[in-house]
């Protein structure tokens, strides 16, 4: 409960905080309930001031990169600024994933929907070293060597028959 003597102080704090809301809220503000806050872009900053997630509608392109397509959703970035992962929607290319970058700059571990299939990458060196998805009904996972060259296949159909590919038998 708040006591007389700082009621008054509350009321202008609460009173402030609703015209800040608005002015960042924009001309809709008006048509608006008074507890949403529309923004293009929000930084969540660490101890140092330096942001450190950052949701953005489209989101700013990683440091010395330009992004090929619109991305939107959230960054997860270095002490430096530097994104390392993220959750985003490439909506031009029908993408949605949740991804964690090496400190080289590749996305190292990616798990998401590419047009409508779920699939899970991992990399190494820049190259492809696991595949996990389903492709028309068909569960995989696929091995590669250091090159990134696939190796080995396995998978199970929608009907349940299974197959290898490229696995030497046994001597």
């Amino acid at each position: 409960m708040t006591s007389s003597l700082f009621r008054p102080f509350a009321l202008a704090a609460v009173s402030s905080s609703g015209l800040l809301l608005a002015a960042c809220a924009g001309s809709t503000a008006a048509t608006r309930p008074a507890d949403i806050l529309s923004a293009r872009q929000l930084d969540i900053v660490d101890e140092h001031g330096q942001a450190r997630i950052r949701i953005g509608a489209p989101m700013p392109d990683p440091q010395g990169l330009k992004r090929a397509v619109a991305a939107y959703g959230i960054q997860f970035l270095s002490p430096t600024g530097q994104e390392i992962g993220g959750l985003a929607m490439l909506d031009a290319i029908g993408i949605r994933g949740l991804c964690f970058d090496s400190e080289e700059g590749y996305e190292a571990m990616c798990v998401g929907l590419e047009q409508g299939k779920p699939t899970i990458t991992f990399r190494h060196d820049w190259k492809e070293r696991i595949t996990l998805g389903v492709v028309d009904g068909v569960a995989s996972i696929v091995l590669h060597d250091a090159q990134g060259n696939p190796q080995l296949k396995l998978e199970v159909d929608k009907d349940g028959k299974t197959r290898t590919v490229g696995m030497t038998p046994a001597p």
